[in-house]
């Protein structure tokens, strides 16, 4: 059955209209640490009409799979879900009044045994605007207003929990609300965040993919939205391995950014200005989180200031002491720096200068490209991923974007655009939050970190 529904899904989807949305995904994400949370994909037929349902945790399994079949006018007819390693499915019916503004959905968990129903009143646009549930028995023990913006979002809704005599129970009263941070001229929304009771729970971003945008852009969150991420411009993120610790830059002008440092709390991120240091251009923290690199203008010096538990210590030249020129730092797991040099022995490119006890030894070049401007790397392992542009506007394009480069390969490096990323640059690796976080020079946008393990679209 399974199979047969999947090849289904398939036929209806073909040669879809161009300007019709074959696929919804919503990325969640937690809006106090900016863990990534989990997806919900959404599959449509060349009609816009919903097919399939996917929901995963952040580890990707699948915690919900739920197909759709239609009657010939198009309506929802029946629905068969699974719900996490549970091999049997739940089977819904959907009936509709002949007015066709209530539809009654019936589930059934065992084959021939029907079990709870939800009825949906709709409006002239077919929306629900109001859900009753009932059991088995057939008493309700639930009702739910669902609100409408003007503009045709979802403004939320409102769940009452009823009692066995049909009366709502007044401490069992649940209100969520959806805040949109991104309209575009049609009202489509980018970004959004969802708040149960007054509190803000959940971030969600959302990337639709159409016949002519096969492969968009994924759309990235806000991280840490309202503590990292605000109303004033942030940039230059950098992570320590265990993902408790960054550092970021905020401005109002680009060349006096301000440098802060955020450990992640119970509560959240903790965030604080690092004292004693001036603007800097950009900065980089240490894998063990203690200490912090930064280039103090365009042209250098590159400076380390270390964090102790009494303090931080005075700044220390590390151009001076060991000869190490460049900008755009980041570090390896082993805490060798990397640094990108404009005018280095070998050519504009990716420079490496390894750890020596509380120093560094010689730079030597780690990636230097044969065109463009490649800067701003971290290295994952044989991996680097780093920012690339061929021209002089650095739009995001065909060519300009981050690039993945794989080193330890017969022939030589071997580097890759990732299609789903625009022109953006300080992409961080957080394993620990599930995110792969980067800037556009305005603000510290994070998406799952799925993203660059597997091809978009894959």
């Amino acid at each position: 059955m399974l199979s047969l529904l999947v090849s289904l899904t398939a036929v209806l989807a073909l040669a879809p209209d161009s300007s019709v949305v074959l696929q919804e995904r919503i990325d969640l994400f937690d809006p106090t640490t900016g863990q990534f949370l989990g997806t919900e994909q959404t599959y449509f037929d060349a009609n816009g009409h919903r097919l399939r349902l996917e929901v995963s945790g952040a580890d990707g399994a699948l915690t919900l799979l739920y197909f759709v079949l239609r009657d010939p006018s198009g309506r929802e007819e029946a629905a068969v879900y699974f719900e996490g390693d549970e091999p049997t499915a739940t089977r819904t019916a959907f009936d509709y009044d002949d007015a066709g503004r209530l539809r009654t959905s019936t589930y059934s968990y065992e084959p021939g045994v029907t079990a709870d129903r939800t009825e949906a009143v709709l409006d002239d646009a077919g929306r629900d605007i109001q859900r009753r549930y009932f059991r088995a028995d057939g008493s309700q023990y639930g009702v739910e207003d669902v609100l409408w913006n003007d503009d045709g979002t979802q403004h939320g809704w409102d769940f009452r929990r009823l009692r066995r005599d049909g009366t709502p129970d007044p401490d069992r009263v649940t209100s969520y609300r959806y805040a949109y941070r991104a309209l575009d001229e049609a009202s489509q929304w980018s970004v959004r965040t969802r708040s149960r009771k007054g509190q803000v729970e959940r971030l969600e971003a959302r990337t639709v993919t159409t016949a002519t945008d096969r492969v968009p852009f994924v759309t990235a969150a806000p991280f840490a939205l309202g503590t990292i991420s605000t109303e004033q411009s942030e940039t230059s993120p950098s992570f320590s391995r265990d993902g408790r610790t960054m550092v970021f830059a905020r401005y109002v002008d680009w060349g006096e950014k301000t440098a802060f440092i955020a450990d992640l709390t119970d509560a959240g991120w903790a965030v604080e200005a690092i004292p004693d240091i001036g603007p800097v251009y950009n900065l980089a923290v240490t894998p063990d989180g203690d200490a912090v690199v930064y280039a103090a203008g365009p042209a250098g010096p590159l400076m380390r200031v270390a964090r102790t538990p009494d303090g931080w210590l005075e700044p220390e030249n590390l151009t001076d002491q060991y000869d190490i020129q460049g900008g755009y730092a980041s570090f390896t797991d082993a805490g060798d720096l990397v640094v990108y040099r404009s005018d280095g022995p070998e050519g504009d490119g990716i420079y490496l200068a390894p750890k020596s006890d509380d120093g560094f030894g010689p730079a030597t070049a780690l990636y230097v490209p044969d065109e463009g401007t490649t800067f701003d790397a971290i290295v994952d392992g044989q991996r680097l991923f780093v920012t690339r542009c061929f021209d002089d506007v650095c739009a995001p394009g065909s060519s300009n974007g981050v690039w993945e480069v794989t080193l330890d390969v017969e022939g030589g490096p071997s580097a890759q655009k990732m299609p789903a990323l625009p022109y953006v640059w300080g992409v961080q690796i957080v394993e620990a939050l599930g995110l792969f976080v980067y800037t556009d020079g305005e603000d510290i946008l994070a998406v799952p970190l799925s993203t660059v393990e597997q091809p978009s679209g894959s």
